[in-house]
């Protein structure tokens, strides 16, 4: 236990008082709440940080040890989950301590009980905060737990300090101080004064601002961002624009300055780059965060896939716990990025960690409004994309540098322009019985991007005309075998297809039988066996038994359902309405990418319901998985045949036999799957939400359907 030798202490006067342990009162959480400093209560952690760094003691690790004993109730030296949320609900000292920097916690109130009254959206930004400090442990120990907010209260002075700057700043534009700005007040104060210049616009002429027609354009399109369409600019509007717009220009705007992607061939939509393909396509990788000799894996990965790299060295570095206020460190060494993209004209700019701010810049400035990559949300990510381009983000749940909740970053690529941005975010998945996890989100360094050739392949959807997301999707075949992919094409993805192999009487699948053997000599058994035994190119992220053994599993038989009914009352209409949905999001549907063949487990008696049923089939509200922790509510698919049988989600019959379904599944436009989810899936452009979840955007291997009709049972497989 990390802090067991402590005295008990109290904030108010900066001393420890002395005692024999905890004593009875710990016992009572409420009144060691009471007991708690004065300084917990009252003082930010950006003061208490503040406060210890000027020397005037430990303030913000004894606010952070007495946090963390109210949390720690068991003195266990670490805390679960249960205990961090129950902690927040009983306490609104730790509520109002955890929630900072969400902006969700001025105004906490206690019911009669004493309980916190706090809403959803705070107990999501708890759930995140815990699995950001976790990492994907069960457990966070006072080190993780430190650790975690003093990167918070870092982030937070950083803030605070640079709140002074901006006052200076708008009381030297707001000259006669009567609380706001005009048009022409602004105008003056950049012409006359060279610090408000740069403060506003780095690099700015001042002396220029009405000699130069480009200038002043910049200037009056600032201030008509900052107004939204008043007359004045006031301070709360003027704080706004600087801390979360970090001086984002009008994206629509397209000063001469501005550098797009040269009009070479575009990537062929619906295929794989070929590496003709690749060779022609130039990528400016920005050194800082991204470099030959930081990640060698990752460098060594995009020359191997064949693109033409070309780096931006020269470039300094940053302390990350800043990185929200970069904007002006980084701002001279913009024009000298934007030369470089002039010299090469690359087809895609990639950026990492660091040289997150460098490429913020260039879109703030217009210098880029071409495809980018950027792998680690950076801080300094504006509250709206630029509209032009392609913007592809990776980021993973665990990153220890950055903090972002899910659903910001969620929200900021819809501002992007539709269907061309991507948020490759990787996530922890939910506990298991066990209490170990399927899936871990990446760190800081994102482990992901080197698995399945997930790198090239981000940098190939930030270029492909089919829009990112779509090509992503489209990409997931390559995680295919090319005999899984064969048999697959010859079964097709139609549903009306499928009919041509029904046996039943005008092959309408209504004379009281579902199921029809398919005869093992037939080139339907075949292809159907195939793909039960298929092993992916690469190895699965489960794997408990031999692909050897696997496929030698004998099939005892393989038998087709046919249920006209339920093909016509539920999956038609829902593949229909699909088809309609992603038209109106300005998506083409295909059959090829939006649905996929995919297997489904359960008894023997589940499975003949879901047969059999006239007119529903799967029914996610109320089958077994609904309650799901691991990916959110629905009903679960696998891609792997195998996994289904090693993940036990198929029980032996009284013969030893098992059996389980393949399905024809419609995916639509799947997200990463959320252990918390609570009922529908999340928009994705309003009022449309997505249709699927999964477990990986790179190489999905389970999938999630929440809507009856969505999945077609089409045959059952029994096998030893």
């Amino acid at each position: 236990m990390m802090y067991a030798k402590r005295p008990a202490f109290s904030l108010t006067n900066g001393r420890t008082r002395k005692g024999k342990g905890e004593g009875k009162d710990v016992k009572d959480g409420r009144k060691l709440e009471k007991e708690q400093p004065q300084a917990v209560r009252s003082k930010s952690l950006a003061e208490l940080l503040e406060e210890e760094e000027s020397g005037h003691g430990p303030k913000l690790e004894e606010a952070l040890l007495a946090v963390f004993r109210l949390i720690d109730a068991d003195n266990g030296g670490s805390i679960s989950k249960l205990e961090f949320i129950g902690a927040v609900y009983r306490h609104a000292l730790v509520a109002s301590f955890v929630l900072q920097g969400h902006g969700l916690c001025p105004e906490l109130q206690s019911d009669s009980s004493g309980q916190v009254a706090i809403n959803e959206q705070s107990f999501d930004a708890v759930d995140e905060v815990f699995d950001s400090m976790s990492g994907g442990s069960a457990r966070v120990r006072y080190p993780e737990f430190a650790a975690y907010f003093r990167r918070v209260a870092n982030v937070c002075l950083a803030a605070q300090t640079e709140e002074k700057g901006m006052k200076d700043v708008f009381g030297s534009i707001d000259a006669d101080a009567n609380g706001s700005f005009s048009k022409l007040d602004m105008v003056a104060a950049m012409q006359s004064n060279a610090r408000v210049a740069s403060y506003l616009l780095p690099g700015l002429d001042a002396r220029k601002v009405l000699e130069d027609e480009r200038s002043y354009d910049a200037v009056c399109s600032l201030f008509d961002h900052m107004a939204a369409g008043r007359q004045g600019v006031q301070w709360q509007d003027f704080k706004t624009f600087c801390l979360h717009t970090r001086f984002q220009k009008a994206w629509d705007s397209s000063p001469s300055t501005t550098c797009s992607s040269p009009g070479s061939s575009p990537l062929s939509a619906g295929s794989s780059p070929s590496s003709d393909e690749r060779s022609s396509a130039r990528i400016l990788v920005i050194a800082p965060g991204f470099g030959r000799e930081r990640h060698p894996q990752q460098a060594a990965l995009l020359a191997n896939a064949g693109f033409q790299i070309h780096w931006c060295r020269d470039l300094p570095e940053y302390a990350d716990e800043g990185a929200r206020l970069t904007y002006h460190a980084v701002a001279p060494y913009l024009n000298k990025i934007r030369d470089e993209i002039v010299s090469i004209q690359p087809r895609v700019v990639l950026a990492a960690s660091q040289g997150g701010a460098y490429l913020v810049g260039l879109w703030q400035l217009g210098y880029w409004n071409g495809p980018s990559v950027m792998l680690n949300a950076h801080p300094s990510l504006p509250m709206r994309l630029p509209a032009a381009a392609s913007i592809v983000v990776a980021h993973g749940s665990n990153d220890e540098a950055y903090l972002w909740m899910r659903g910001d970053l969620e929200e900021l690529m819809t501002t992007g322009p539709p269907n061309r941005s991507l948020l490759y975010y990787t996530g922890n998945s939910g506990y298991l019985a066990s209490g170990s996890l399927t899936r871990l989100g990446d760190r800081h360094v994102m482990a992901s991007i080197l698995q399945n050739r997930t790198l090239p392949r981000l940098v190939d959807a930030a270029l492909s005309p089919m829009g990112p997301e779509m090509y992503l999707l489209q990409s997931w075949r390559s995680q295919l075998s090319d005999a899984r992919l064969d048999a697959q094409h010859w079964l097709g993805y139609s549903l009306e297809r499928l009919r041509r192999l029904w046996a039943s009487p005008g092959r309408q699948g209504r004379d009281g039988s579902s199921l029809f053997q398919v005869q093992p000599n037939s080139e339907e058994f075949r292809r159907v066996a195939t793909i039960f035994r298929a092993a992916p190119p690469e190895p699965p992220a489960y794997m408990l038994s031999s692909q050897q053994s696997w496929e030698r599993l004998p099939i005892h038989k393989i038998e087709r359902v046919e249920n006209g009914g339920q093909m016509e009352c539920s999956t038609i209409p829902y593949r229909d309405g699909l088809r309609n949905s992603l038209r109106e999001q300005g998506v083409d549907f295909d059959p090829s990418i939006h649905a996929c063949w995919a297997f489904h487990g359960a008894d023997q008696e589940s499975l003949l319901s879901i047969i059999r049923d006239p007119v529903s089939g799967f029914q996610p509200l109320i089958s077994g998985s609904r309650n799901s922790p691991v990916w959110g509510s629905g009903t679960y698919f696998a891609r792997d045949a195998k996994y289904v049988a090693d993940g036990q989600f198929c029980p032996r019959r009284r013969d030893g036999s098992r059996c389980m379904l393949l399905c024809l599944v419609m995916l639509g436009m799947p997200c990463l799957g959320d252990p918390n989810q609570k009922g529908v899936l999340p928009f994705r452009q309003k009022p449309h939400r997505y249709n699927s979840a999964v477990d990986s955007l790179s190489s999905p291997e389970v999938y999630v359907t929440q809507v009856v009709g969505a999945a077609h049972p089409a045959y059952l497989i029994t096998f030893a």
